[in-house]
């Protein structure tokens, strides 16, 4: 029964992003090809006609990721709010969308590597996974701000929404300033070789940025789940 559930979570997740790519791809060719049809009809050139066709491949995929984004930090409440109209409990809606979050990446991240052959070569298979694992945590990082939003009131969402982007910037205008501050000792630090070999040594590891991916990546997903356990309906 519980895997009958998580299989109707995933059918509802593959259903509303499928249909939110197929509205996106729908826009994107068609304001694409308006675009280019109304420069040939200006300038006559065909060639400059065709050159604007290829770039369709490359703005989709952007616009699909982007889609892919906004569907994890978007829908959580709303997934939730459909969970429990439909008997299902928090704990198999996390695991439905945790798997439909995996799949629906690998598929797209399929997509864009044939989107991208258009214009590039094929990528190395390291390449490739390195690519798909920084896709991947991204796409769990926005469920883990989704379900985080999740838990706020419209109110909260607001001032969340906008507070954190506005601490942000003032976080890295106060880190410019301290490095500016700091530039004299910055430099000299750069400028010592034994500093300069202990960094080496550690960012030449080829360990260590997969151990710092893995802590972070198991972070986020520890408060996917956090988030999802706590949500609760409103009326708001």
């Amino acid at each position: 029964m519980s895997k009958q559930k998580m299989t109707l979570v995933m059918t509802n997740v593959f259903y509303r992003l499928g249909q939110a790519i197929l509205i996106t791809v729908g826009w994107v060719v068609g304001f694409e090809v308006v675009v280019s049809l109304m420069g040939l009809g200006f300038n006559h050139n065909l060639e400059s006609f065709l050159v604007t066709l290829q770039a369709i491949p490359s703005t989709l995929a952007v616009f699909i990721n982007l889609i892919l984004f906004a569907y994890f930090i978007v829908t959580p409440y709303v997934d939730f709010k459909w969970a429990i109209q439909n008997g299902i409990s928090r704990k198999t809606m996390w695991r439905g969308r945790a798997l439909a979050l995996f799949l629906a990446t690998l598929v797209i991240f399929i997509l864009d590597e044939l989107l991208s052959l258009a214009n590039q070569p094929a990528m190395s298979p390291r390449t490739l996974l390195v690519n798909f694992l920084i896709l991947l945590t991204v796409v769990v990082t926005c469920q883990a701000i989704g379900n985080g939003f999740g838990l706020l009131s419209r109110t909260w969402k607001w001032i969340v929404g906008i507070g954190l982007p506005v601490m942000f910037i003032i976080l890295c205008v106060m880190l410019g300033r301290l490095m500016l501050t700091l530039n004299n000792q910055i430099t000299a630090l750069v400028e010592n070789k034994q500093f300069v070999t202990a960094m080496a040594i550690v960012f030449n590891n080829p360990v260590i940025p997969y151990v710092l991916w893995l802590v972070y990546f198991a972070i986020v997903l520890g408060l996917t789940k956090l988030f999802n356990d706590r949500l609760q309906l409103r009326r708001d």
